[in-house]
């Protein structure tokens, strides 16, 4: 009798330190769980304008964009905000230059991303991101234009001649590859596909009088590689009513 009470005994012992860290673990794996994916605040920053946005070639993922950028919170404190768009995954939602971002953050990590209309940012949100923000100067399609131009000179390769200008109320951006340079040419068609696809929405709505962007990729000698107009909004492959 003595012997099977101090089995049990034992056994409510066994069973105690099982639950204790059985305990432990649940604990340490929620503190995981919510230190890497439970939102810990949300974030607005917008994309400067003279951000690249052009996808480089990820060796796992594909093409990606990448962005680094400074964020602050409704109380305009401020994070460091790290996140990239995967074109091969159909995360077709780019945020050309001069877009406004809301990102939720964990702890840890950007738990999610969305555009949003400068309205809807924060007071103090704002305020931040306007003392770092210079806006475009611009105030016709021609002005901006020329800015564009400037713009994309700077952060393109040295292998394309890059001009932005306008016709009939749409701006053609255009890329010129030396001949020898074919292969980058048709590269470049996959990778500023999807940029185009956003960019038309940022363009609209600084200046509503535009009616499309054209795109055209083109070698030194006149053969075009690609050539594509522009002019719905668009996201995620769906076309959206116009705000």
């Amino acid at each position: 009798m003595a012997i099977a009470k101090k089995r049990k005994k034992w056994l409510w012992v066994v069973l105690a330190l099982v639950a204790v860290v059985l305990i432990i673990l649940t604990l340490l794996f929620k503190q995981y769980y919510d230190y890497r994916y439970v939102l810990d605040d949300k974030y607005y920053t917008v994309v400067p304008l003279d951000y690249d946005i052009t996808p480089y070639q990820d060796a796992d993922m594909g093409r990606t964009t990448e962005y680094i950028l400074t964020g602050y919170n409704e109380n305009g404190e401020s994070k460091e905000l790290e996140f990239q768009v995967y074109h091969d995954a159909h995360e077709l939602e780019l945020y050309p230059p001069g877009t406004f971002i809301e990102v939720s953050k964990s702890k840890q990590l950007v738990i999610g991303k969305r555009a949003l209309d400068e309205s809807d940012v924060p007071e103090k949100a704002m305020e931040k991101i306007m003392e770092s923000f210079t806006p475009s100067s611009a105030t016709t399609l021609e002005e901006y234009a020329e800015e564009r131009t400037t713009q994309l000179v700077s952060f393109n390769t040295p292998s394309a001649e890059v001009t932005v200008s306008v016709d009939n109320n749409t701006l053609i951006y255009t890329y010129v590859y030396d001949v020898g340079a074919k292969g980058l040419a048709e590269e470049a068609k996959d990778l500023l596909d999807p940029v185009y696809t956003s960019q038309f929405r940022t363009d609209k709505k600084a200046f509503p009088e535009l009616t499309a962007i054209f795109l055209e990729i083109k070698l030194t000698d006149g053969t075009v590689i690609f050539s594509q107009k522009y002019d719905q909004w668009v996201k995620f492959g769906y076309e959206l009513e116009q705000p």
